[in-house]
């Protein structure tokens, strides 16, 4: 199946196009805009790959957490996308997608600000993955207990700023490393009602709740 991959969770860019096997991708971890480099890096993956967009099947976007911003970019255009091609849309945890890379227990994180860390614990094989702990807003404190508890491998981005002291793995978030493992890692989702997942209130959210 033709498939369009996105992942803008964080600092890194990184989209794919696949038929079964990886066909090509583009992955950057640089600063910048993503509403600026996303649109040219589907164009560039889909030439690589010698296919236009109209035949494109589906399209997995990677949903959150991460930054509120890159989140919103990539579903926006997923999703656009998704219903100008009247093609199904599925979504994918954005910690799965930095952990995908290993094999083995590894607890994916991202930094959340103030101590806290998004993160989650799985045991990842070549077809697939056994969530030991969901995608979860924790604090620095619960996170390095789950990792201890599993012996699981620290993985993150190091050139994303951390509140806190953590020893890991680097690793450039890769959406192509979810190629290939069992579907039951992927949630289709209606293109009209698909949101990005930020595992907490934004702060418009939370301004709104403190004047009620």
């Amino acid at each position: 199946m033709k498939t369009l991959y996105i992942d803008t969770s964080n600092r890194a860019l990184s989209v794919a196009i696949a038929d079964e096997v990886l066909l090509a991708e583009i992955n950057m971890n640089v600063s910048g805009t993503h509403s600026e480099s996303l649109m040219p890096a589907i164009d560039q993956v889909l030439k690589l790959a010698k296919l236009d967009k109209s035949r494109l099947e589906r399209i997995v976007v990677a949903n959150g957490p991460g930054s509120y911003t890159g989140l919103r970019i990539g579903v926006t255009v997923a999703k656009t996308l998704a219903i100008a091609l009247n093609i199904p849309i599925y979504t994918v945890s954005s910690l799965l997608v930095l952990g995908a890379s290993y094999r083995g227990v590894v607890a994916p994180m991202m930094d959340a600000r103030r101590g806290n860390c998004f993160s989650a614990v799985y045991d990842v094989d070549q077809t697939g993955v056994n969530v030991l702990e969901e995608p979860k807003l924790r604090t620095g404190e619960e996170y390095s207990k789950f990792v201890l508890k599993y012996g699981a491998v620290v993985v993150h981005n190091t050139l994303e700023k951390q509140s806190f002291e953590v020893d890991g793995v680097h690793t450039t978030p890769r959406i192509a490393s979810i190629i290939g493992m069992d579907e039951s890692v992927l949630e289709k989702v209606d293109a009209h009602d698909v949101v990005p997942n930020y595992l907490r209130l934004t702060e418009a959210e939370r301004n709104w709740q403190k004047n009620q």
